[in-house]
């Protein structure tokens, strides 16, 4: 017959063994416990960006994207998603830098499209990488939402992929579904 842990004798010493409930210690409001489930676990929309294409780009490109990335460096134009083409490369800012790189792309002459509405689908799946075929599915599975995914972007516990604004929410939808346990 098992012995109650609370009548059990685990010592005080240092490094003694101490028995808690969960209810002598509460999980905090957004703690997650020590280890989440395998597979699909959250899907959110991060929205309010616009996607910038730098292309025609010659000679020494490597310098020719310098030429560029300095002067938006210059304006405190914050990007992510830097991706390099062979003749340039793109990129992603906040919807209210819009105007601001347009107009410092149009200053320099380069060939350049800005994409207003954009959004970063991410989809979180603990060590996603490790479960063969996740990141292949996932990616088809919003693909067959009918999204157009512009960059991707993996870790180890997430998916990142920017595309417009109603092609993340088709996609999201097709994965909830997909994936019910997983919050949004």
């Amino acid at each position: 017959m098992a012995q109650d842990p609370s009548s059990l004798n685990l010592g005080n010493q240092p490094f003694g063994k101490h028995l808690a409930s969960e209810v002598d210690v509460p999980l905090v409001a957004n703690e997650t416990a020590f280890e989440k489930a395998r597979g699909v676990n959250r899907v959110e929309i991060r929205s309010g960006f616009a996607s910038a294409r730098i292309g025609g780009l010659s000679g020494d490109v490597q310098k020719e994207r310098l030429k560029v990335l300095k002067p938006v460096y210059d304006s405190e134009i914050s990007f992510d998603f830097l991706k390099f083409a062979a003749d340039g490369m793109s990129f992603v800012v906040a919807s209210e830098m819009r105007e601001k790189l347009e107009s410092v792309l149009r200053g320099l002459g380069v060939e350049f499209e800005v994409k207003g509405d954009r959004a970063v689908l991410s989809v979180h799946a603990v060590n996603m990488r490790d479960e063969e075929g996740l990141v292949a599915k996932v990616v088809s599975q919003v693909i067959e939402s009918g999204a157009n995914i512009e960059h991707l972007g993996e870790m180890h516990d997430r998916l990142l992929m920017l595309m417009g604004e109603s092609g993340a929410a088709k996609a999201k939808a097709m994965l909830l579904a997909a994936y019910p346990e997983a919050e949004s």
